[in-house]
């Protein structure tokens, strides 16, 4: 390298020149070859931890970025841009940067003396000092970066490098992304193993997580938002990155952008539900803990209630059902039931809903309950029931209408056993989450309490809706098939046949069996997705919900479900 400066006048400048000498002096003799010069790829090794933790080194490499400050990352990554050649070891490590110095800049080459450790995953070198500035070079070459990659040591060996994804990424996830900051990644659009879509998922796939490059939770304005401003969707993409890889937790890795990288929308909002036709319309609905009662579960203030109410009303309106079907909504009697026709029938300048009463057999133990709306004009309420077996921690609810043309559909509304909450022993996963033993019990009873039904309107139609909290080949969605029931949902492309995003993975939890009696009379089906794609940041309380009118009192993110519909024709059917 060569050093080249003006000469300055006066003794001021005379001084200043001196100074400088003596620093680039200084850097020269600090840059200069050296046998005690540690090899970045020996301080991270071929394992997940540096075999040099607690040693005090001397490296030297190329900035490729730097993530200042106590919000960011607090560093910057160094990169030897010749390598060991060893693909099993990386070649960049992250220097953790010392208060008051100013940042490097990427190109930037520097020989660094610190002290490795192991922190948030990642191996980096304490600086003991200043770095030595020993002149610039060209970044190293970002190595393409092309999922899935192999497990650990795969991700290792890349920890800390110059990476470019060259194909667009699909945002399979953004639960983390109002949290941490944090978008899922995959090459499309990820399901889960027991959804039973053929060559998808997160073991034939792949997935990496896009960080913020910054360790400050709850980030405000979130990143990585659309040109309009708002959050990306699972199903936009990202193109065009260069990032750096790091592990954020054990065997999981992140990419921190070097720029900003900005989404595109590739899953445009569904402004209008899916077209199913017929002379009826159907909805269910899980809507995510609507309770009047605050400090509890639901909103946790009245402003939070508000936003979640007009939410809900905004999608049910949108719906357009003559019953709708809901779940988790308040075990208080008829409270939340009647708060929410009473917001609804507001909207609509009159009567339009009425909410069918709890049944004398009652709803189950739990907090929350099942509920059922219809157009009065449309139905006529015969009779309710539920089935308050102790196999059920929330009973089915039912309703029994007439219809306009005579003839007599029954509808229960079910909300099986989550995954969650996992026992020690006995219904443990395996292979379906926790409880699936308890919900394939559920699911047989909830057939039973359908053929009853039957039997007492008279009518064999009859049809089983709400969350079951199983994707789409496990064993309680396999028993009302087998039982001769029709999944209406089950025509519909692989792509567009989910109603929740978990972990990255999309799948169904919500579904409609029609009895053999009424199957033939399905003129469509589809999944309004308002919810399950976006970002918790839209839903209430959810931090930019009093954006305005992009987010508040639209149906978007009403709950983390989306509902599904089916229209049904009504021109035959039972006495």
């Amino acid at each position: 390298m060569r050093w080249t400066a003006t000469r300055p006048r006066g003794v001021l400048a005379g001084l200043a020149l001196t100074a400088a000498m003596a620093a680039m002096a200084h850097a020269a003799a600090a840059c200069a070859p050296s046998a005690s010069l540690t090899a970045i790829a020996d301080v991270q090794g071929s394992g997940p931890r540096s075999p040099l933790v607690g040693r005090r080194v001397s490296v030297q490499g190329v900035v490729t970025a730097t993530f200042s400050g106590p919000d960011a990352l607090g560093g910057f990554f160094l990169q030897d841009p010749l390598g060991d050649g060893d693909p099993a070891t990386s070649d960049a490590v992250f220097i953790e940067e010392r208060p008051g110095l100013a940042p490097p800049r990427p190109g930037d080459v520097l020989r660094v003396v610190g002290r490795v450790g192991e922190a948030r995953d990642i191996t980096r070198i304490v600086a003991a000092g200043p770095p030595a500035r020993c002149g610039t070079a060209p970044l190293p070459a970002a190595r393409p970066l092309q999922l899935p990659l192999p497990p650990v040591p795969g991700w290792e060996a890349l920890e800390g490098m110059l990476v470019r994804v060259p194909e667009p990424l699909t945002i399979t996830g953004v639960a983390d992304l109002g949290r941490y900051g944090e978008l899922t990644l995959a090459r499309g659009r990820l399901f889960a193993p027991t959804q039973g879509v053929p060559d998808s998922g997160p073991a034939t796939l792949g997935r990496i997580v896009l960080d913020d490059g910054s360790w400050l939770p709850d980030p405000r304005p979130p990143p990585y938002r659309l040109p309009d401003g708002r959050p990306p969707r699972v199903g936009d993409v990202v193109g065009g990155l260069l990032a750096v890889v790091v592990q954020y937790a054990p065997g999981a890795y992140a990419l921190e952008p070097v720029g900003r990288p900005r989404p595109h929308i590739a899953n445009p909002r569904p402004g209008t539900p899916p077209a199913v036709g017929g002379a009826i319309r159907v909805a269910s609905f899980n809507v995510h803990n609507f309770f009047v009662t605050l400090h509890g579960r639901g909103a946790r203030t009245r402003s939070e209630y508000l936003q979640q109410r007009d939410k809900l009303v905004a999608a049910i309106i949108g719906l357009d059902a003559d019953a709708v079907l809901l779940q988790e909504v308040e075990a208080d009697g008829m409270t939340a039931d009647d708060a929410l026709v009473s917001a609804v029938n507001a909207r609509l300048g009159g009567p339009v809903y009425a909410a069918v009463p709890d049944p004398a057999g009652g709803v189950g133990g739990d907090l929350i309950k099942q509920a059922i709306l219809y157009r009065s004009a449309t139905l006529r309420l015969i009779s309710s029931a539920s089935d308050p077996a102790p196999v059920f921690e929330r009973a089915p609810v039912a309703a029994t209408f007439r219809l306009p043309q005579g003839g007599v559909l029954s509808v229960v509304n079910v909300h099986l056993k989550a995954k969650s909450g996992c026992p020690a022993a006995g219904d443990v996963d395996r292979g379906y989450g926790c409880w699936n033993l308890r919900r394939s019990a559920q699911a047989q009873a909830a057939l039973a309490f359908a053929a009853a039904l039957a039997r007492r309107s008279g009518s064999p139609d009859v049809l089983v809706a709400g969350d079951f909290n199983s994707y789409a080949a496990e064993p309680p969605v396999a028993l009302f098939r087998r039982d001769g029931y029709l999944d209406a949902a089950a025509g519909l492309p692989p792509a567009a046949r989910y109603s929740y995003v978990y972990a990255g993975a999309s799948g169904t939890l919500d579904y409609a069996f029609l009895s053999p009696s009424l199957a033939g009379r399905l003129t469509g089906a589809g999944y309004w997705h308002i919810d399950a794609d976006e970002s918790s940041l839209l839903a209430a309380g959810g931090g930019l919900a009093p954006a305005g009118a992009n987010v508040a009192a639209t149906p978007f993110r009403a709950s983390d479900h989306d509902p599904l519909l089916l229209g049904l024709d009504t021109t035959a059917g039972g006495r």
